[in-house]
């Protein structure tokens, strides 16, 4: 009964909120400070967490013994986890590289329009 309660909740918690996410929509307030594909790929992560909160249940319907189900999905969810962690930390550092050519940029460009001047 525990594992259906957590399925059933787990996907109406995470599931929603991923694919909104996949779809572009945050709030307001993530919306001005990240660009539109860091969103995307932290939705994409969310989806990644929310595959690794399904597969402890999914695990222990199988016909696998307790101790070897137990042992994969320590190892599938830790993976999985690594896995998204690391694709919110990609983002994170691609929107500071991003952030920080385009302050280089419009440097450059006000520095070139005040030497004309």
């Amino acid at each position: 009964m525990f594992l259906w309660l957590w399925l059933l909740g787990w996907s109406a918690f995470a599931l929603p909120v991923a694919v909104a996410s996949l779809r572009g929509w945050a709030p307001k307030r993530i919306r001005s400070r990240t660009t539109p594909w860091a969103i995307r790929v932290r939705g994409v992560a969310l989806l990644v967490i929310w595959l690794g909160g399904l597969t402890g249940p999914l695990l222990r319907w199988s016909d696998l013994d307790t101790e070897d189900a137990s042992f994969f999905a320590s190892v599938v969810q830790g993976g999985l986890l690594v896995f998204a962690g690391g694709l919110v930390a990609g983002s994170q550092l691609g929107e500071w590289f991003y952030r920080r050519a385009v302050r280089a940029r419009t440097v450059d460009q006000a520095q070139g329009i005040g030497g004309r001047l």
